[in-house]
This record gives C-alpha cells, structure tokens and sequence, in this order.
C-alpha cells in the first residue's frame, strides 16, 4: 500500500510537532509548514519521513500556491490545521491590532487553507481535514476574548464544513482540546486544570484521528465533561460564574 500523507499547519514547534513524529512513526509521509524553517528543518531531523514546506499562513498566495504544488506532487489524505497565535490581554482589552493578529491567524488562516484544499480535495476524490480549535471556545474566559472568539468560530465553521463537504467525501474533524503544554500556555498566569503534557495531547490527537470516526476529539474527558455540563446552565448562572473568574483587584 501507498504511504498515506498529511500536511500540518504549525508543525515547526509543540503539538504540532509531536504530531508529525507520531505520524512519520506510523508510516505517514508528513509534511510540515510554519514560518520559521529552522524550526521545521529541527522537527524533520527527528524522524524519516519528515518534509518541510515554509509558510505564513496569512498570505493567502502563499498558501494557494503551496496547496497547489503539494497536490501537483501526490496529494493528500489529511490536512491537520494547528497555527495559532494567543496574545494575553487585559480585562476590557478590545485592541482592533491585538485582535486582528489572532483571528488573521487562527480564522482566517484556516478560510484561506480549507478553501483550496477542498477544492483539491474534491478533484482526488475525497481526504481528511482536521481543525484544531479548543475547549476555550464555549467558554467566556475573561482576558481570552480574541483566542476564545476565533475557537468558537473554528467550532461552528467546521460543523458547516462536515455538513458541506461530506457529499464530497471529504471527512472533516473538530480537536477540541483543553489545557496542554506548548509556547501559548506558558504565557497564560493562571491556573489551568487537567494540563496535559505536549506529547499525551498529541497521543490522544493522534489515536482519535486515526482510530476512530468521531467528529469531535475532546479531551481531556473530565474537563471536555465539566464544559459540557457548563453549556447545559442557564445563561444567568453560567455567565455568572464567569464573572467569579475575572482578577480581583
């Protein structure tokens, strides 16, 4: 059989990373993009079958013509989409430039991707796209209004997608993460329950893709259940204990 392949959006650092290992060592052929080849060239010393391909996710020519040499070369069978940017913001923070740097990258960044991959996508006759939101995306965190903003709308455009392009035969998948260790949590100054390990949070993105059909990976399961029941609150009690997690002082 022919060596499956997938493309990773944010490869050169985090989870990212550990997927593309994860992958090349289950016989994959993994090519990974971000800005920064040093980065990348570093993640494709760590095992065979590791490629790279430099890309800013926010020019969009860029990324036309990168989707267009990558199916010109093979194709693929999954496009995992992790780039992401985080910025902490104050209580009442609504800076037009802080918030169009994070939605450029972790909205529209996804837009400008699925765009033409689907449209490849259809052409080879169907493949897999994986988008990584988060949990954080039906929580009103305080201080995580643009982060938390563009994951709720990672989670409501990818549910249009699934319903859009399964005709199609392209499978899309929602990751919905909690709290795992990577350069955007080290910037977080407050408590973060059930945090993962990059490695286990990469395990679970791994074997959820891969082992199973599910739509939505979530994890980890206790908090995925905590913001489950959450959602199930009227919105008076819910938004009320959000207000008990802003900073006091």
């Amino acid at each position: 059989m022919a060596r499956r392949r997938a493309w990773i959006i944010g490869g050169g650092s985090g989870v990212g990373a550990e997927l593309a290992v994860m992958l090349a060592e289950r016989d994959w052929t993994v090519v990974i993009s971000g800005r920064r080849e040093d980065r990348l060239a570093e993640v494709a010393r760590r095992r065979a079958g590791i490629f790279t391909r430099q890309l800013d996710v926010t020019d969009r020519q860029a990324v036309e013509a990168a989707v267009k040499g990558l199916f010109e070369d093979g194709g693929i069978d999954l496009l995992i989409y992790g780039a992401a940017a985080w910025h902490p913001m104050d209580v009442g923070d609504y800076d037009f430039e802080k918030f169009n740097a994070v939605v450029d990258t972790n909205l529209l960044g996804v837009v400008r991707m699925v765009g033409p991959v689907a449209e490849a996508m259809k052409r080879q006759g169907g493949g897999q796209i994986a988008i990584i939101a988060s949990l954080a995306g039906y929580l009103p965190l305080p201080r995580a209004a643009a982060y938390g903003s563009t994951k709720a709308a990672l989670i409501h455009l990818t549910k249009v997608m699934k319903t859009e392009l399964a005709p199609h035969n392209i499978q899309m998948r929602l990751i919905n993460p909690g709290f795992f260790k990577s350069e955007l949590t080290a910037k977080n100054d407050f408590p973060m329950p059930f945090l993962l390990e990059t490695e286990e949070a990469a395990r679970r993105i791994v074997d959820g893709l891969l082992e199973s059909d599910r739509f939505e990976i979530a994890f980890p399961r206790r908090m995925a259940l905590i913001v489950a029941l959450s959602r199930l609150l009227p919105n008076s009690v819910f938004l009320s204990i959000a207000r008990r997690m802003l900073p006091k002082g």
